[in-house]
């Protein structure tokens, strides 16, 4: 009576080892495709009109329009004038004074504005105001005009 018997072992025992390899395989893309959405978090996109004004008295005045884009939380933007803060966070720096109600105060959605007025000593023709995005170790320049 000799019998086939040990043919039938080495079968399964292949057959079991292929499905291993696919489960962990399957295993370890799901956990890394998990991870790869989690580390590339966009950036916000924003359209923003200028308008720069000069009273005569040596009041310059700079108002900023959300004209597009995705809204924005207000506790991570800034907004500087050559390079010095004027607005960060909803809160304006000493040397430059929010005009009206301050729209970007609870975040930047379209439509909304943010009016801010300093002496000439701080804002000239050829300077450049630049709206920055920064969330943790990430950062983006929004928008950016030179006055002129």
């Amino acid at each position: 009576m000799l019998a086939d018997e040990d043919a039938l072992s080495p079968v399964i025992g292949v057959v079991l080892m292929v499905a291993l390899t696919v489960v962990l395989s399957a295993s370890v893309g799901v956990f890394v495709l998990d991870i790869g959405s989690q580390v590339t978090q966009q950036t916000p996109n924003a359209v923003v009109d200028y308008d720069f004004e000069v009273d005569g008295n040596g009041t310059e005045t700079v108002t900023l329009t959300q004209a597009g884009g995705n809204p924005v939380q207000a506790q991570h933007v800034t907004v500087y004038v050559d390079g010095e803060v004027a607005w960060e966070a909803g809160s304006n720096s000493s040397d430059f004074n929010i005009v009206g109600t301050d729209e970007w105060a609870d975040g930047l959605e379209g439509g909304d504005g943010l009016t801010i007025e300093t002496d000439a000593s701080n804002v000239g023709v050829g300077d450049t105001i630049r709206i920055v995005w920064q969330k943790g170790e990430q950062s983006a320049i929004l928008a950016e005009q030179q006055v002129g």
